[in-house]
């Protein structure tokens, strides 16, 4: 496995379709100023649109980008808590994908 993270960042998904491809530009602007190593964990929790699809393409062509599918809709906190299982990041931050903060 590649060298541990010193940041890992959590972000549980659902139906987030729409918003998708800012957030990931949003994301992907604010990591580009951290000179530590990082991963990007998205979670998605049973989404109905082509989130999960759009997940898997990302972190199939980004390294810093992991993903989590989960069966069916488990509900955020679990979400949340499957991405902290995986998460390696001596620091790990939880962050929303729906734009709203």
């Amino acid at each position: 496995m590649n060298e541990m993270p010193s940041i890992s960042f959590v972000v549980p998904m659902y139906n987030e379709a729409e918003v998708f491809r800012i957030f990931v530009e949003r994301m992907n602007n604010v990591v580009s100023k951290i000179d530590d190593k990082f991963e990007i964990i998205l979670v998605d929790d049973g989404s109905s649109d082509d989130t999960p699809a759009m997940m898997e393409e990302l972190a199939t062509n980004t390294d810093h980008y992991h993903c989590i599918i989960l069966s069916r809709n488990f509900g955020h906190q679990n979400a949340l808590s499957a991405g902290l299982d995986f998460a390696r990041g001596e620091y790990i931050m939880v962050l929303d994908a729906d734009l709203q903060d």
